[in-house]
């Protein structure tokens, strides 16, 4: 664990400069990979049934944006108040439902609600992951 925390202290303190360009760059992969029309959803056959990996990507992709969404506007001291927590939290949440809702005018894409579910759960995770990290540092 404190490996761990070492190298993700070394990786948020070298990111820290770049955060914003970093959270522009994710927020635009985002949106062109949701505009791209029939994507196939990704899966892995173990014979007995198919896990779709596509939820683990939400989670992934959206636990990302939410901690670049936080490294951008900590501060020097990587503290936060409750308050910017809360408005980034839900700005990132209102993107993730949005961004899904953006998918039923793309042929071929559809709108699923278990995507908006694994997004939030990635914010959720992201969320702690920043809140133990970011005291770690401060």
């Amino acid at each position: 664990m404190l490996l761990f925390l070492s190298w993700m202290k070394k990786l948020i303190l070298f990111s820290k400069p770049y955060s914003k360009y970093l959270l522009v760059i994710w927020l635009i992969a985002i949106a062109t990979v949701s505009s791209l029309p029939h994507l196939p959803t990704p899966k892995i056959d173990t014979g007995k049934f198919e896990i779709r990996l596509d939820y683990l990507i939400h989670f992934c992709e959206y636990g990302t944006l939410i901690f670049l969404s936080l490294l951008s506007f900590v501060k020097k001291d990587f503290r936060l108040s409750q308050k910017r927590y809360i408005l980034i939290t839900v700005a990132v949440i209102f993107f993730a439902v949005a961004d899904e809702f953006h998918q039923k005018l793309i042929p071929g894409r559809t709108f699923n609600p278990k995507d908006i579910l694994s997004n939030i759960t990635g914010i959720i995770a992201g969320l702690l992951i920043c809140y133990f990290v970011f005291r770690k540092i401060a």
